[in-house]
């Protein structure tokens, strides 16, 4: 079995830093998974990780897009999850101003954003493409609640959380996946402004780009907030993106 590089398997730690006397994430039912990559790489997934994971999406299977997807009772356990974790990340946020949307920033440094919307049923977010190196940066004033590997499918990710304010009646999670996301850039527990560097486009390993290998580099830029059943959705970004690269005078 090949061995993960060094700086690899740091950054596969970074969701489950401890922070504040204690934990960011509290595992709660879930333990540490490990994912094989298609060039039989073992992946070792900490508990945090996985739990972060089945907090933040109902219908991932973090072992890949042909994996088991989780069952019924996995899913009301990371809704519950997420649920409990919300109160305390809102009040670390504490009376910091939050981001109003029109004020989101464009999170690619030179991004540039296809012709028409990819936002789709299995696809609901925006791929912004830039060349690999490119800083991807905060859009808003986040609490990083994690950064590093995510899935198979994501790769390494950087979450950021908003707490609810005005204009936004629910909280909200900026993910950004498919980029290098050394934990130097992206510090988990830490509340960032708007526009701070949270990592780089990357391209080349599949532990860290998912399943954007072989493709033209970009970053995969989701949204997520809660649905009526619990479960987190992606919504639609576009004119959102749009706002933000007119924003920086493009």
């Amino acid at each position: 079995m090949k061995l993960l590089p060094l700086t690899l398997a740091a950054v596969l730690l970074a969701g489950g830093t401890a922070w504040g006397g204690g934990r960011l994430i509290d595992p709660g039912p879930f333990r540490s998974t490990e994912v094989r990559l298609e060039d039989g790489r073992l992946v070792s997934v900490p508990a945090e990780t996985h739990a972060f994971y089945r907090m933040l999406t109902q219908d991932g299977r973090i072992h890949g897009r042909n994996g088991r997807a989780p069952s019924e009772s996995e899913v009301r356990e990371g809704i519950a999850l997420r649920r409990r974790h919300e109160p305390l990340w809102a009040a670390r946020f504490g009376d910091r101003p939050r981001t109003a949307e029109s004020a989101y920033l464009f999170p690619v440094e030179e991004g540039r954003l296809p012709e028409r919307s990819g936002y789709q049923p299995g696809h609901r977010a925006e791929d912004i493409f830039a060349s690999v190196g490119r800083k991807v940066l905060a859009p808003a004033a986040v609490l990083v609640i994690h950064a590093g590997y995510l899935s198979k499918t994501a790769g390494e990710a950087v979450v950021g959380f908003v707490p609810p304010g005005p204009g936004q009646p629910r909280p909200r999670y900026l993910v950004l996946v498919h980029l290098d996301a050394t934990p130097t850039k992206a510090r988990v527990g830490e509340v960032l402004e708007a526009g701070t560097v949270v990592g780089f486009i990357a391209q080349g390993d599949e532990a860290i780009v998912g399943n954007a290998l072989g493709r033209p580099s970009h970053l995969h830029f989701v949204i997520r907030e809660e649905r009526p059943d619990g479960a987190l959705e992606g919504i639609p970004v576009w004119d959102l993106l749009r706002r933000g690269t007119r924003s920086l005078g493009r």
